[in-house]
């Protein structure tokens, strides 16, 4: 059941609102001129949409499909250029954390849509197996216009979250028009519900697009 798995790596920032185009300065100078394997990508986004308990306002997401290559370039982020990058951003993030995980399964490729959007949810580990058939089940069973997948937050976790739904849309349209269209896919999403009962849902948050590298 567990497919394509894409491992990733992620940096979550909160910035003042007033700093934004200074830090997405910094970022892009240093991650645009530091080397990377071509199977290493480097997205940088805003998070415009989020609930109260998350304070980030950007995030750094580096993901590969080989472990090995997102290690290296994790280890490669050393010398004095980084130390400079992080001297200058320390000016400016008033808090940064980091998260790592992979994916279980997963449609289509995310690196194609400009807005992805995160539900996570506790999940006991017992009950992961029967969370990601259930969630295979519903993906099979709706039309979903961008990419989607399920996985593990296995580093970093918060509060006890270890599991994620991770969607791309093409467009902001798209984002706020997600759901439903028809009984079919209703009764598709009812079923997942009651597949998962005794997860709990913890958050959602929506990352819209700066730069890819």
């Amino acid at each position: 059941m567990f497919s394509q798995n894409v491992y990733w790596y992620d940096v979550l920032l909160e910035v003042d609102s007033k700093d934004n185009s200074t830090v997405t300065n910094l970022v892009d100078d240093f991650y645009s001129n530091h080397n990377k394997s071509n199977e290493v990508t480097v997205e940088f986004s805003s998070i415009p949409l989020k609930g109260a308990s998350e304070n980030a306002t950007h995030i750094i997401s580096i993901s590969s499909k080989s472990s090995k290559s997102l290690a290296d370039f994790r280890n490669s982020l050393k010398g004095p250029a980084w130390d400079l990058y992080i001297s200058k951003m320390n000016n400016y993030v008033k808090k940064a954390r980091s998260a790592a995980g992979k994916d279980l399964y997963s449609i289509g490729s995310y690196n194609d849509q400009p807005i992805g959007q995160a539900w996570v949810f506790k999940v006991e580990n017992y009950n992961l197996n029967t969370f990601v058939t259930a969630f295979t089940k519903l993906v099979n069973s709706i039309k979903f216009g961008g990419s989607v997948g399920v996985g593990q937050i296995i580093h970093g976790t918060d509060n006890g979250e270890t599991v994620y739904i991770y969607g791309t849309y093409s467009d902001l349209n798209s984002a706020f028009s997600f759901g439903p269209k028809n009984d079919g896919e209703a009764k598709a999403f009812s079923e997942f519900s009651k597949a998962i009962k005794g997860s709990e849902y913890s958050k959602t948050f929506t990352r819209v697009l700066i730069n890819r590298y």
